[in-house]
């Protein structure tokens, strides 16, 4: 047996009309930051203070960055980052536009993470108990879908059993800050409400950053389920 185990729940597969068959999903149950990364080393091997391991890792997270930023494939345990271009140029006279063309990075696992992947004891747990699942969300003053969104617009949001729904007092969409320790925003006025689909105010005063976001409802389909999922 392995000592490294995942956790997936199975979901109706949606793609098929057979009944019954299934598609796994991994259960995410926890994240793993530079501080939690540099505490796990000490505790392992090592005479370096945590600190020190947490600021080393950040300064190659920038160096990582600025290299893939500037044209560079940057290979590490964990993978391969290798900066492309997304969009159409009309012709070859033309420059990179913002509104049509995208600067993004694709990923290839490393050789470590291969290793951990074909160590890895898959453990399926039976049907899931199926929450809110958040699709996609398109901001309606630009008209992208690239995860951006702007203070004081609506943004539509697409995905399944979404819809706000129940007394609980947590439930609502929430802006929650990638920042660790940060307290997530909670928007106070959605526009539309549908299992399929919300539109949803940007609050005015959100604060430039990254974010999450996030569905608390007690909708369950034909009924209402007792406690949010």
């Amino acid at each position: 047996m392995s000592d490294i185990k995942l956790y997936a729940d199975l979901y109706d597969n949606a793609l098929t009309e057979k009944l019954g068959d299934c598609v796994a999903r991994p259960r995410i149950n926890g994240t793993l930051y530079n501080a939690d990364i540099a505490r796990r080393i000490v505790e392992k091997r090592t005479e370096y203070r945590v600190e020190t391991i947490e600021n080393i890792l950040r300064m190659a997270d920038d160096e990582k960055s600025l290299g893939i930023a500037s044209g560079m494939s940057v290979v590490d345990g964990v993978g391969q980052y290798l900066p492309q271009i997304k969009g159409v140029f009309a012709k070859a006279t033309d420059p990179f536009d913002p509104a049509k063309h995208s600067l993004v990075v694709a990923y290839t696992t490393g050789k470590i993470l291969r290793k951990r992947l074909l160590e890895t004891e898959v453990v399926t747990n039976g049907a899931a108990i199926v929450g809110p699942v958040i699709g996609g969300i398109t901001d309606s003053s630009t008209g992208k879908d690239d995860g951006t969104f702007t203070p004081g617009m609506p943004i539509v949001v697409d995905g399944s059993n979404i819809k706000i729904t129940g007394s609980n007092e947590t439930n609502g969409f929430y802006f929650v800050p990638a920042a660790e320790g940060s307290t997530p925003v909670k928007a106070k006025v959605i526009v539309h409400n549908n299992p399929s689909q919300l539109t949803v105010m940007v609050p005015a005063d959100l604060a430039a950053g990254d974010y999450y976001v996030r569905v608390t409802t007690q909708y369950g389909h034909s009924r209402e389920v007792k406690e949010p999922p």
